[in-house]
């Protein structure tokens, strides 16, 4: 092989690369939400904060760095919540069913859980405060419009 065409492959695998590594980073902390509650419950109620309206049920792995740093972040909601958000980790190898069964296919992946079991909403990789703080709101607010449904 001539010395330009490998400089050729190898500066077309750096920038092809690059674009690989921008694309995953944007990916992280992206957001999906379930349209409704499914029945039975997702998520078994050992792992659910019985106390809190939410818990921010996050999968994590044992040697995830960025597990720890989102276990911060997750924290600090919960703290700031006055008892109304509760915060889980759960580590994927305790729980290889229920891991499975929820597709959790990196971590840390962050659901957010009703009190009966039923995800509202999941968070795929580390997600900065901002992104957190609003799903959580979002979630609250979806809560208790459903509670006032109730009293129609």
């Amino acid at each position: 092989m001539e010395p330009v065409q490998i400089a050729l492959v190898v500066g077309g695998l750096l920038v092809l690369s690059t674009l690989l590594g921008f694309a995953w980073q944007n990916k992280q902390g992206a957001v999906s939400r379930k349209a409704k509650a499914s029945l039975p419950p997702d998520v078994p109620a050992e792992l659910i904060d019985q106390g809190a309206v939410i818990t921010l049920l996050q999968f994590s792995g044992p040697y995830c760095s960025y597990c720890q740093a989102m276990r911060v972040v997750l924290g600090n909601e919960a703290a700031s919540s006055e008892g109304t958000v509760a915060h889980r980790e759960i580590d994927i190898t305790d729980y290889p069913e229920l891991t499975a069964s929820l597709k959790v296919a990196q971590t840390p992946t962050t659901f957010i859980v009703t009190g009966s079991g039923h995800i509202m909403s999941r968070i795929h990789g580390a997600a900065k405060p901002p992104v957190v703080a609003h799903e959580v709101q979002q979630a609250l607010t979806q809560r208790k419009a459903q509670a006032d449904e109730y009293l129609i």
